[in-house]
């Protein structure tokens, strides 16, 4: 069993008690302080009823509240810094999220329990099985993958898209290097009774993802692979050991001391070039790269490029941060529809339309709303056609229908979308997994619309492919071969034979 880790009464006491001291003694408003404890009870409240991150909702709910409140009035107290400062209307923005929170948990407490009965993906039950379906969503992933990168040129203003059809087969099928991975890794606990997690097959599809993103200099999609291989190990739940701890924390600091640099660094040089020519470049890069103080610099200069309104933390150094605090966007966009301005339906539309696949609307945006977003709260200017700023629903609902759109997304489709998930995917299985490792590191961003397509295209989307790989992967298995033993919880008697 997947350990829950609820929080108790007495914690949640300490805890918040201590924020409170913290945010007073930092100069923050009492008002504000006030609402910050409550939407901290909310969320441990909602928390505990979702069951902690012992469940798919459970671990969601917990990178929503994360990125969009936690840690940035956490990091607040540490750097000695009032909480409602940097923000362009705190007492607004900070309201808005209380009853953004409360809601949630009325709505969670109300009908959070509820099951439905979906289709849920068709999931690997025989050892040959679980070997054909990795082959084939390695071969047919790398594929995709190339297929999807060789379309994108990378310039100063986000991705550019060449769309044809190399391009939604790119789409459709990408996804499978992350699959692969996860039968590997998930293949490798169970042969070998918990005592081994990582081996020559899951390197290879974690080795792949990790270069693809290299070269693209994407950093998220650099740590994906590692986050989705800890995700799958703590779902079937692994025992992790001292070793796997100390890799971690290299990983991290190699990361942020070596990698992260060097993408801000070499990111002038790959822009507007096709992959392989970015490929080229990028080899030729590593191999005369200046020393590490030309790539400090590049790296502070990424930070002073930034605008003071991205900023919600006022120390030096702290822009990666500011990037787990959606709280200032959020304030942004909230302050610009405070004195009475929703754009209504239009955001949402936008984000709709963009999830429908090409080759079913072949007039769909050619992205999703953030553009629209990032003019509305003056991020980005009307020339940039996709701003890099990132906003989460509860400014979104609150910009586009203001109070009731708030409390309506909050009340039912936010908790739907944990009904839905739950109903569909088991994250102790392959396809469950990939749908949380899908959703792990981008849930907090994105607008209402982002969530209302997730809705329905993530389980759509995962469940027809499980069918598509699957049903061939059970025409090609060996007959008579036994069954897998399908738990969450990993030992000797559940090792596959």
């Amino acid at each position: 069993m997947v350990a829950r880790l609820t929080i108790s009464t007495a914690v949640l006491f300490s805890v918040v008690s201590l924020l409170i001291l913290g945010e007073i003694l930092s100069g923050t408003s009492l008002a504000f302080v006030a609402m910050m404890a409550a939407i901290m009870s909310c969320i441990a409240i909602t928390y505990n009823l979702l069951g902690g991150v012992g469940t798919f909702s459970g671990i969601l709910f917990t990178i929503f509240s994360l990125r969009t409140i936690v840690i940035s009035q956490f990091a607040k107290v540490i750097l000695f810094e009032a909480a409602d400062k940097n923000l362009e209307a705190p007492g607004l923005t900070i309201a808005v999220y209380l009853v953004f929170y409360f809601c949630v948990m009325l709505g969670v407490f109300i009908y959070g329990r509820l099951r439905l009965d979906l289709p849920k993906p068709m999931e690997p039950a025989t050892r040959s099985q679980v070997n054909i379906l990795y082959v084939i969503s390695l071969v047919v992933g790398l594929v995709a993958t190339i297929a999807f990168q060789v379309t994108l040129v990378i310039g100063g203003g986000g991705e550019k898209d060449k769309f044809g059809e190399s391009r939604s087969f790119g789409l459709l099928f990408s996804v499978l290097l992350l699959f692969a991975l996860v039968v590997a890794v998930d293949s490798r606990i169970r042969s070998s009774g918990g005592l081994r997690s990582f081996g020559i097959a899951a390197s290879i599809p974690w080795t792949l993802t990790l270069l693809f993103a290299f070269f693209n200099t994407s950093r998220g999609g650099i740590i994906a692979p590692t986050i989705v291989y800890f995700a799958t190990c703590y779902t079937r739940g692994y025992c992790f050991k001292r070793r796997h701890y100390l890799s971690a924390a290299l990983w991290i600091f190699f990361f942020v001391f070596f990698i992260s640099p060097f993408e801000l660094y070499s990111r002038p040089f790959l822009a507007d070039m096709p992959f392989w020519d970015r490929t080229y470049e990028t080899i030729y890069l590593l191999r005369t790269v200046p020393d590490r103080a030309t790539v400090a610099l590049a790296t502070q200069q990424a930070a002073e490029s930034s605008e003071s309104r991205d900023e919600y933390f006022s120390r030096s150094g702290t822009f990666i941060l500011s990037r787990f605090s959606m709280i200032r966007p959020d304030s942004n966009l909230i302050s610009a529809c405070s004195g009475g301005f929703h754009y209504g339906w239009t955001a949402v539309k936008i984000d709709l339309l963009h999830s429908i696949p090409r080759f079913f609307y072949n007039d769909k945006p050619d992205t999703d709303s953030a553009g629209f977003v990032g003019r509305v709260s003056g991020m980005n200017p009307d020339a940039v056609d996709n701003g890099e700023s990132a906003i989460s629903p509860i400014s979104d609902s609150f910009g586009a229908f203001g109070w009731m759109g708030v409390v309506i997304f909050a009340l039912f489709a936010f908790p739907a979308i944990f009904i839905v998930f739950e109903s569909v995917f088991d994250m102790s299985r392959p396809w469950g997994t990939v749908a949380l490792g899908m959703l792990l590191l981008t849930f907090a961003e994105g607008g209402a619309g982002v969530y209302l397509a997730a809705i329905i295209r993530i389980p759509i989307y995962l469940v027809l492919l499980s069918y598509i790989i699957g049903g061939i992967a059970r025409l090609l298995a060996i007959r008579g071969d036994r069954k897998i033993f399908i738990s969450a919880k990993v030992d000797s008697e559940s090792a596959i034979p």
